[in-house]
């Protein structure tokens, strides 16, 4: 049977999507101020749910990571993996992250160690004591690593054994069928569940594309001294979409494989980099095991803080926010990393969506969040300084500048960025695309132009809310509008965290009865 479009799913999304365009464009302060307001709003009434689901999501990562849950094979105990074990990695670890992971590493940890929006207000920390960088690192590893990861371990694992082991449609909604049964894949709700969360992550996308434009025009501006013009800005925009639709229609098996592995090795190589030109290693590294220590102990306030210790520039600005993003990505990159599950046990998938990108992003956030402290301190370069005036997408590049062959090194990392977005964006078109399309199965990709339509509407709708709807801080046009999508997904990944805890409690009881017959 000839694939055919799910109006019901694209004409919302895409609607949406070029909705949004049209008002960034006539009425940039408009699309701002409400999504702005939206978003605190959900902040004021719902940042302790935020906090609750999350803990959650974590709480059913372990029960299945470490339970007989976890023997379990995705497809069944005769499946067989498709991809080798690191391309497999490489392929989880850069399609659930984008360019933001490179400068964030930056730019966080200085953003707390000093306080710059009154971060360290809340819980009483000196800016740049000894206790702001342990703070520093540990915040940053709490909102990096196995707290966020633990929403694509969830989405990942439930979509992977609906769709291959109990054979439903390859839908969101599908993830909600042992909660709801076959109700779940209706075509009324099927369609709604689906275009929420198709157009939440098409938002997303238009945002982690935000951002790559954000830090390569900081990087002309800054590093270069090229003011950036909304010319410059469809430029990178043309540039980067044209890379990700390239490797997205030559499938996950070419493109998005290709990129994945490249991608991985340019992070090993910025580390290494980083390790032997970025300052005294030993003590970055005793820094961060201490910091390690500090997070552990602050664990439980950490986890179970709405705001009324940390305070809101803290709390709203930094960890809801966050939570909320990735909310937005995490239903239907859960299909992506599904796909790439087959053939694996249920333990095998958590350990590479879920625990190995955390460390890594743990041994990430300690070398380079660790030189930036170290630069502060030592006064090689005043980042919060330059943060508070020119923004957060500065900080990569003055760490840069500061480092030997750092005009080499320079235009490396803003390739190695722009190959990041690549790897996230391109596996996000593919499946979002693919969520357009009727009677597919598990794998099966969507039709080439179905995915240059939606590439091109992102990339076009990105370069509209930069150049005309940034705001104050750069992109605030995709960031509100993001936040406030992930905000609407909570009630769908609260309905994925009750139908996979009795997945999870069913499979656990099957097994037992198994193993004592």
């Amino acid at each position: 049977m000839k694939t055919r479009l799910r109006l019901s799913v694209f004409i919302p999304s895409f609607g949406i999507v070029l909705l949004a365009g049209i008002i960034g464009l006539v009425n940039n302060e408009w699309l701002i101020s409400f999504f702005q307001g939206a978003f605190e709003g959900a902040y004021a009434n719902f940042g302790w749910l935020y906090q609750l689901i999350t803990l959650a999501l974590v709480i059913l990562c372990c029960f299945m990571a470490f339970t007989r849950v976890g023997n379990i094979r995705i497809g069944g105990k005769d499946a067989k993996p498709k991809y080798s074990f690191w391309s497999w990695f490489a392929m989880s670890l850069t399609g659930g992250i984008g360019a933001s992971l490179v400068s964030s590493s930056i730019s966080q940890p200085i953003t707390f160690f000093e306080g710059i929006w009154g971060e360290l207000d809340g819980y009483g920390i000196e800016p740049g004591s000894v206790e702001a960088a342990l703070f520093a690192l540990g915040r940053t590893f709490h909102e990096w690593s196995f707290y966020p990861y633990a929403f694509y371990g969830v989405c990942g694992v439930s979509i992977a054994y609906v769709c291959y082991n109990m054979h439903k449609p390859v839908n969101v909604s599908s993830s909600l069928v042992p909660l709801l049964g076959d109700r779940a894949n209706k075509k009324g709700v099927s369609a709604v569940v689906d275009a929420v969360a198709v157009l939440s992550l098409a938002l997303a996308l238009v945002g982690t594309l935000g951002t790559f434009i954000g830090l390569a025009t900081s990087c002309m501006k800054n590093v270069y001294s090229i003011e950036p013009t909304k010319l410059m800005m469809l430029g990178i925009m043309f540039i980067t979409t044209v890379i990700y639709l390239i490797s997205s229609v030559s499938g996950v098996d070419k493109g998005i494989k290709f990129f994945a592995n490249l991608n991985f090795r340019f992070y090993i190589f910025l580390m290494v980099i980083f390790v032997i030109f970025g300052g005294s290693i030993a003590r970055i590294l005793s820094e961060s095991v201490t910091a390690l220590g500090y997070w552990i102990q602050n664990l439980p306030l950490w986890t179970f803080d709405t705001g009324e210790v940390g305070g809101p520039g803290l709390i709203k600005w930094w960890t809801i926010y966050n939570w909320m993003f990735w909310m937005a990505f995490a239903p239907v990159t859960g299909i992506f990393l599904a796909q790439l599950s087959y053939g694996h046990t249920i333990r095998e998938t958590l350990i590479v969506n879920w625990i190995m990108p955390s460390v890594f992003a743990i041994i990430w956030m300690t070398i380079f969040g660790g030189v930036a402290i170290d630069m502060q301190t030592s006064g090689v370069v005043d980042l919060a300084a330059e943060m508070a005036e020119n923004g957060t997408y500065v900080a990569i590049w003055s760490v840069l500048k500061n480092l030997p062959f750092s005009q080499v090194l320079i235009p490396i990392t803003l390739f190695i960025m722009l190959i990041s977005f690549t790897t996230s964006a391109d596996n996000s078109v593919t499946v979002i695309s693919a969520l357009c399309i009727r009677d597919r199965k598990i794998g099966d990709e969507a039709p080439k132009p179905v995915k240059i339509i939606w590439g091109v509407v992102i990339g076009l709708l990105s370069f509209l809310l930069m150049a005309f709807a940034s705001g104050s801080k750069g992109n605030d046009g995709v960031r509100y509008m993001v936040v406030t999508m992930g905000s609407i997904l909570s009630v769908l990944v609260i309905l994925q965290i009750i139908s996979t805890a009795k997945l999870v409690y069913e499979c656990h009881k099957e097994t037992a009865q198994k193993e004592s017959c």
